[in-house]
């Protein structure tokens, strides 16, 4: 809830800063009417308004795009553990099956590396560390 609150102090910062620098603007090149300046704050203060509505809802919108985002990347890499795990159990099960000692750990210390390897590619891939281009290229980021 706190991150909640901050996008909401944000929204209002940034409406506050339209509503301020608009009467600003308009002290400076409008001259003295009360009943005109006014008319002009009321304006200025719903111009801040629409401007805090907009901000807030430009942030709630980056933050569903991220989170679909995460979860499709998420998708994408369950579904490559999925298949990788089924690609190397009938793998481990033969091994096990010739009851060779050394082959038995060769296999073992196999299926850990794998799984080091795809946990750091997830670990890469939600936090950015990898990216891929249009092309499918995998890049490092810098």
């Amino acid at each position: 809830m706190k991150r909640r609150s901050g996008k909401i102090t944000v929204a209002l910062f940034s409406g506050l800063i339209v509503c301020i620098s608009g009467a600003a603007v308009q002290w400076a090149v409008i001259p003295w009417n009360r009943e005109l300046m006014m008319h002009l704050v009321i304006g200025n203060v719903i111009g801040g308004l629409v401007a805090a509505l907009i901000a807030l809802s430009l942030q709630l919108k980056h933050e569903e795009q991220y989170y679909e985002f995460s979860a499709e990347r998420a998708s994408a890499m369950a579904e490559l553990n999925h298949h990788v795990r089924n690609a190397i159990f009938p793998l481990c099960l033969a091994v096990q099956r010739l009851g060779d000692v050394d082959s038995n750990r060769v296999a073992t210390e196999a299926v850990e590396r794998i799984n080091i390897a795809l946990r750091d590619a997830a670990a890469d891939a939600s936090s950015h560390r990898i990216q891929y281009n249009a092309a499918n290229n995998l890049k490092t980021a810098a």
